[in-house]
């Protein structure tokens, strides 16, 4: 049995895969790997894991881009969060950065060397950018369960 595990869609909302998915410039699918433990989703639990970002099949199918799709209004999934593309000073810090790790923060600009430089249960960085970040999630989780937020 095949394990089913989420993707952000460009336009908004989260949707279920099944181990196989069609992405940018391809026409064919292909295996879902983990950005975080290089495996594939189907192998272990990735619901901590970082999401990757596919048009879903429904919008794939529309043809329709996705800058003209947003532009028509805001309809976001509850819980959504859109990425705000970074300043082009970050930008080139990315592009230049030759230093081995596991990623780069696109908040702070800083290289992510291991995984103890993200926030426990996270694939956050630990920055203060990061922190605040992941202190707004809490608020917001706060409000849907309930809380005061």
């Amino acid at each position: 049995m095949k394990s089913v595990h989420r993707h952000a869609c460009g336009r908004g909302h989260y949707w279920n895969c099944n181990g196989g998915a069609v992405r940018e410039g391809d026409t064919e699918s292909s295996e879902c790997i983990c950005f975080n433990h290089g495996a594939p989703m189907e192998v272990g639990d990735h619901s901590q894991c970082t999401i990757e970002i596919l048009t879903c099949p429904e919008h794939r199918a529309s043809k329709v881009p996705d800058a003209i799709a947003q532009a028509s209004g805001p309809r976001v999934e509850d819980g959504f969060v859109p990425l705000e593309v970074p300043g082009e000073e970050i930008l080139q810090k990315w592009a230049e950065n030759t230093e081995p790790g596991i990623g780069f923060c696109l908040l702070c600009g800083h290289s992510i060397t291991t995984v103890e430089e993200l926030i426990p249960l996270t694939s956050t960085h630990n920055c203060a950018e990061g922190r605040a970040m992941e202190i707004g999630f809490a608020r917001e989780r706060k409000r849907e369960q309930g809380g005061d937020g």
